[in-house]
Order: C-alpha cells, then sequence, then structure tokens
C-alpha cells in the first residue's frame, strides 16, 4: 500500500492486512445473530501460531485480564484472569506499532454469534484437536454461541444425552461428552476415560450388580477419595453394585489435567450399608 520511503521519498510500506476472515456462518440470516461490543486489547497480546507472533489473526480466542481489564489470547490454565473465554476476534490486530512497541487496541470483540470450528484458534493452534478444545466449546456454548460443526452443543456436553452399554468393557470417546451412561452386564465392567482433556464430562451409573472400574488412559491423574493422582476406582462391595454411580469431569488442577471422580456416599440396600470403593494407586 501507498507509503513514505526513506526521506520522505515515496515508497511502499509493510502490508497492513495478511488475511481475511470469515469467522461467521448462516449467511446473511446469521449475521444477526453476532452480538459484539467495543474492547481494548493489550499490546502484550500474541499469536503464537503466527509469524510475526504479533500480528494476531482474527477467530483467535480472548479472555479478560482481571487487573487492566484488556483482553489477551485466552489461557485455560492462567491465573490473571484470561482463563475465562470472554470472545473472539473478528478482524487482524497488530499488538505492536512499527518501532516494534507494544501498543494496546481498541477494537470489536465478537462475545455470541455462530461460529465455524475450523476457523478459530486457541493460543494460535486451531480449534478443532486443541487440548482445551472442548472446554472452549463447553463456554462459549454457554455465551450462546453456535458451532457450526456441533450445532446441538453436544461436544461441549450439552443436550442430557443417555446411553447404554450392555458389554463388560467400554472405551470413551470425546463424541459422547456430557452423556449419562447406563451399564447393565452381569459380568464385571470396566470403563476406560478418553484421553484426558478440559472440558469433558461423563455420569457412568451401573445398572448390573457385579463390579464395577472407572479407570484412566494414562493412569497417576484421578482426583478421588484422598488420592490425588489414582489410576482406577472399583466398587467393590459384593451384590450392592446396582445404582452405583461416578461423575468423571476433566479439570486444570494448577496447570496440571486431571480427572476429577465424584462418588456418592449414600445408604444402600435394607440394611443401610453404604457402596464402598477401592482405589487403584
Amino acid at each position: 500500500m501507498p507509503g513514505l520511503g526513506g526521506w520522505s521519498s515515496p515508497g511502499s510500506g509493510t502490508l497492513e492486512q495478511t488475511t481475511e476472515y470469515e469467522i461467521f456462518w448462516g449467511g446473511d440470516r446469521g449475521k444477526g445473530m453476532v452480538l459484539e461490543q467495543s474492547a481494548a486489547y493489550s499490546g502484550a497480546m500474541r499469536d503464537a501460531g503466527n509469524t510475526p507472533t504479533t500480528v494476531i489473526r482474527g477467530g483467535l480466542l480472548f479472555g479478560k485480564v482481571t487487573a487492566s481489564g484488556e483482553l489477551e489470547e485466552w489461557d485455560a490454565d492462567a491465573t490473571d484472569g484470561t482463563q475465562e473465554l470472554f470472545g473472539v476476534l473478528p478482524i487482524e490486530l497488530r499488538a505492536q506499532d512499527f518501532d516494534a512497541n507494544n501498543v494496546d487496541r481498541n477494537a470489536p470483540v465478537v462475545v455470541r454469534a455462530p461460529l465455524k470450528a475450523s476457523e478459530l484458534l486457541i493460543q494460535g493452534s486451531a480449534f478443532v484437536g486443541h487440548v482445551d478444545e472442548f472446554l472452549a466449546r463447553r463456554m462459549l456454548q454457554a455465551a450462546g454461541s453456535i458451532l457450526d460443526d456441533d450445532p446441538g452443543g453436544y461436544l461441549g456436553g450439552a443436550g442430557s444425552r443417555f446411553a447404554l452399554v450392555t458389554g463388560t468393557t467400554d472405551t470413551l470417546t470425546t463424541a459422547e461428552n456430557g452423556t449419562t451412561i447406563f451399564y447393565n452386564n452381569a459380568a464385571s465392567v470396566t470403563v476406560t476415560l478418553p484421553t484426558i482433556q478440559a472440558g469433558l464430562e461423563y455420569q457412568l451409573v451401573r445398572s448390573g450388580d457385579e463390579a464395577f472400574i472407572v479407570t484412566s488412559a494414562e493412569g497417576d491423574n484421578v482426583i478421588v477419595g484422598n488420592d490425588l493422582s489414582a489410576d482406577s476406582v472399583t466398587y467393590t462391595t459384593a451384590s450392592e453394585h446396582l445404582g452405583a454411580f461416578v461423575n468423571v469431569r476433566g479439570v486444570y488442577v494448577g496447570t496440571t489435567l486431571k480427572w476429577h471422580m465424584t462418588l456418592p456416599q449414600i445408604p444402600f440396600g435394607t440394611d443401610g450399608a453404604g457402596l464402598t470403593y477401592a482405589i487403584g494407586t
């Protein structure tokens, strides 16, 4: 584009905009569902997947720094406020001026919209396949956004889905996020969790009367009953497995991903005994 060369001679400057971004879907009618507001973007923001990282691409997810009120790239395991997803950048921004100084920018941020998942970025990497994808899906859906590859929000855990498994083994998938699953085989049942990711959650119910084992694929990352790094949980009380229940969530504990298992401590049977379980280490 036109600019000034050395000594104020006419010349060429650097390109201001490198790419056009279309992060919305639904055509003209879909545009009526876009809700945005003006925001201050911090000059410290970076797009780790771009070259240079100071050129911030449209589609990058942002959080708000609590101390400054400015937006920086969303970071799920941060503690400065940016761990809470605020919105999506719809245009390209530069974090620095031509003297390479960080400069805050005022620009729009999209807080609710029909969004194309394939055009979104988490800390500069593709949204789909990112370790924090499912947590981001939950947060975007909670704000009212609709992702084109999953309009019902099932991948983000919405929909209150139920399923029945009749086998003795089951390896969960990310596509089952948010599902309540009943296991009714009369023999011992082992459930293996998927590769851990924040935002995944399952409700697992035993509807057969034999051992019920819920185990981590990686091991040493389950928080349950006096253990912060267990491998598995096994309901052990003979003839009292019916109704055994495990709620499993993938969460960040500081910067470490953990499965948090919640087990109900409820009276059980005519003798008032409670469900008992063993922790695998």
